[in-house]
This record gives C-alpha cells, structure tokens and sequence, in this order.
C-alpha cells in the first residue's frame, strides 16, 4: 500500500464523513484510477462511493464492484 494512496482513501473517507460529497468523490475515484492501489483499498473506495450516491442505479454500480472484488463483502 503506497502512502500516497492510503493518503487519498483517507481524505475521501473523511470528506464522506463530513458529508462534502463532491470532495469525497474527488478522493475516492483518484483511489481507483490509482494504478498502485491494493484491493483492498478499491474495496474501501467502492463501498464509501455507494454509501455517498443518491442515484440507485450508481449505488448498485458501486455495490457490484464491491462484490467483484470480494464476493463476500457483508455490508454489499
């Protein structure tokens, strides 16, 4: 896991967390456009995405990229 990247999931999960969204999603698609970011990370990038989406249809995107990842995620 590079800092740089740890870094980037951070401030997007933060920004989420203080319901900046736009930020957030700055963040948090850097992180999947990161081509050193473990999966784990893409997990953690996929999972704040969805829970910050108000459209249905992006939210389910996001869960099904969790799930890809880890089919056994149990908060998809």
């Amino acid at each position: 896991m590079s800092d740089s990247t740890h870094d980037l999931l951070v401030r997007g999960i933060a920004a989420a967390k203080s319901n900046s969204k736009q930020e957030a999603r700055f963040y948090l698609e850097w992180v999947l456009r990161s081509p050193d970011a473990q999966e784990t990370e893409q997990v953690q990038a996929w999972r704040c995405l969805a829970d910050i989406s108000d459209d249905p249809q992006e939210k389910r995107k996001c869960l099904d990229e969790v799930l890809a990842r880890n089919p056994m995620d149990p908060e998809a």
